[in-house]
């Protein structure tokens, strides 16, 4: 699995501090992308070498990282993590018409690793404090789905694979993927603190 370096975490921290000192809100999943591709870019010496295509809610990898001939796959999402699990969003798959088989296997073949940089907001008498953490969440935790096991919870569409992942479509959200993934699937590095 990918993982930033000692040096692109402190990038990253830089740039997040340069945010905040312009924008008193939340970074945002987009502007995540690209603060993680210029943090990655930041390591000479780890001879990574990155290509970002801002995707959005687009199924494509977000960043390629190639390194000596590897190349890691890597969605940006921001996230939350409440009660033990990391919540995501993910794509809109609409282009299935909601034909389960289809999207079943789609999702089956998710190549992209996601790092996830969850927020969370403190006031305090100190002030505010802006709180990132950097979680990694493997793509094999994310497949493992059955086309015959989704099930109808309110508007929409919920099946939990055999690693306790939770997948919840939306079709109101153009078949929006949701992931609900258990904090001990996930490997969750260093907490940036900015404030």
């Amino acid at each position: 699995m990918y993982r930033l370096t000692a040096i692109m975490q402190q990038h990253l921290r830089q740039d997040l501090e340069q945010y905040h000192a312009l924008f008193s809100g939340r970074c945002s999943g987009w502007e995540l992308e690209e603060l993680i591709f210029r943090a990655i870019q930041s390591d000479n010496r780890a001879q990574h070498h990155a290509f970002w295509k801002e995707a959005g809610h687009d199924d494509a990898a977000d960043i390629r990282v190639r390194t000596n001939g590897d190349v890691s796959l890597l969605q940006i999402k921001s996230g939350s993590i409440r009660a033990g699990h990391l919540t995501l969003s993910g794509h809109r798959l609409g282009r299935f018409d909601g034909d389960f088989q289809r999207i079943t296997q789609y999702l089956n073949n998710n190549s992209s690793e996601i790092i996830s940089v969850p927020y969370r907001k403190v006031d305090d008498d100190n002030g505010r404090h802006h709180h990132y953490r950097i979680v990694y969440a493997n793509a094999e935790h994310l497949t493992g789905l059955r086309s015959n096991r989704w099930e109808q919870a309110g508007a929409a569409w919920e099946q939990t694979n055999q690693y306790g992942v939770k997948f919840s479509l939306r079709p109101s959200m153009s078949w929006q993927i949701w992931w609900r993934i258990p904090e001990e699937l996930l490997e969750i590095g260093p907490e940036i603190v900015i404030g």
